[in-house]
């Protein structure tokens, strides 16, 4: 099966380099991306969508594979959607049982099949933690939507960091199953944690890295291309 990239990335909105401003988004992706391919012999395919579930991931790259679309290398990046909830469902009944978009077994699951037939395909699957957010801002984002009671949430939730605990669990299993597999993969996440200016590293949604958050999340790629044997970036 003849590649017909060097690389493609399969993802969410964080690999469109996606930044909220004010009521809209602005994607970057593509100034990072002409970074790499003006210095590099790189032919980089980028299938992220905003929003993106690691469903429809999966649903894609069989496209591709039945296509015999394939890369020398695969990133895979989801999760950051698949750990989220319905927050107006848990506004609605603080006190019911709710769970995130995609179960942590199922995500788990659907990502790792997708490593196999990407591997049985011969590409190089490349797995990838989740840049960390932050809680605060994001509930003020999450009550911004009127469907959603502060206090109701905060009910549910028992302190606003479990939504960053919960984010964590995500990015921390995807780290294990590429150490499990042995499979390739980028250390976004703790890149952001030493960081004094922490918070100035994530947009006022509190998800979404800011443009200094991507120039790290650009330095942990710059890093990886050099394990794979890639011309490393100055």
């Amino acid at each position: 099966m003849m590649n017909f990239a060097d690389i493609c990335i399969y993802g969410d909105s964080l690999m469109k380099g996606t930044i909220p401003v004010q009521s809209r988004y602005k994607f970057t992706i593509g100034e990072y991306l002409d970074r790499l391919t003006q210095r590099l012999p790189l032919k980089i395919v980028n299938r992220a969508k905003f929003g993106a579930y690691v469903s429809k991931g999966e649903s894609m790259l069989r496209q591709d594979l039945e296509r015999s679309n394939t890369a020398r290398y695969t990133l895979l990046e989801y999760g950051g959607n698949d750990c989220n909830f319905d927050w107006a469902a848990i506004s609605a009944d603080p006190d019911g049982e709710h769970r995130p978009k995609t179960p942590l077994d199922a995500f788990l699951r659907t990502l790792e099949g997708m490593a196999d037939a990407l591997l049985e395909a011969g590409s190089q699957p490349v797995l990838m933690t989740l840049p960390p957010i932050d809680a605060e801002k994001y509930l003020d984002s999450i009550c911004a939507d009127a469907r959603c009671d502060r206090r109701n949430i905060l009910h549910w939730l028992g302190d606003a960091n479990m939504i960053y605990r919960y984010h964590e669990l995500y990015s921390s299993s995807i780290e294990k199953l590429a150490i499990r597999r042995g499979l390739p993969i980028v250390d976004v996440r703790t890149r952001f944690l030493d960081k004094h200016n922490y918070r100035s590293l994530i947009s006022e949604d509190g998800i979404h890295p800011s443009q200094s958050g991507y120039d790290i999340m650009y330095s942990a790629f710059n890093e990886l291309l050099s394990t794979l044997a890639i011309p490393r970036i100055a």
